[in-house]
């Protein structure tokens, strides 16, 4: 018995740009964070001090942070859509998401390739403004668009993932 269905979400760069944090492990989000906050700690110390060859330091260091940060995820992201593009020679791939009784798959442009992931599979879910992005114990990484289902349709797959025990963040991206 078929829940729900989510039609005509699309994997494009646009899109993955939107969440590509979300691809990140968590031990790395939250190595760069604590990173950041030392060196703005620094930052903030070396103007207390006046020192300012300590805080043209600190800055410089903050920014290569930043800089590195972002070289890693636009990588990241080039990476993903060059296995897209070399799976499904195409730069935009419109896909469906069903959520059955018990399993999640989704359709790859109409065809019959499907990708099933138990939801006792899932290890969690999270929710942006524009996204519902949900990731496997494995690692598989799926989304669907919030602009393709409804607001009840939303609330009705948090009442059923409610039931299955499976954490839904809100994410503030």
């Amino acid at each position: 018995m078929e829940i729900l269905t989510v039609k005509n979400n699309k994997m494009d760069y646009s899109t993955f740009k939107k969440i590509i944090i979300l691809f990140f492990p968590t031990k790395y989000k939250i190595t760069f964070i604590t990173v950041f906050s030392l060196d703005f700690i620094g930052l903030l110390l070396g103007l207390f001090i006046r020192d300012f060859s300590f805080f043209v330091i600190v800055s410089v260091i903050l920014l290569l942070e930043v800089k590195i940060h972002l070289t890693v995820s636009r990588t990241g992201l080039k990476q993903l859509m060059n296995q897209q593009i070399e799976r499904y020679n195409k730069d935009v791939i419109y896909f469906d998401l069903y959520f059955d009784e018990d399993k999640l798959y989704a359709k790859v442009d109409s065809s019959s390739n499907e990708a099933p992931i138990k939801y006792k599979d899932l290890k969690k879910i999270n929710e942006t403004n524009d996204i519902v992005f949900f990731t496997s114990n494995a690692g598989f990484k799926i989304y669907f668009e919030k602009k393709n289902a409804s607001n009840e349709d939303i609330e009705k797959l948090h009442a059923f993932f409610d039931k299955q025990n499976i954490k839904w963040r809100k994410s503030i991206l």
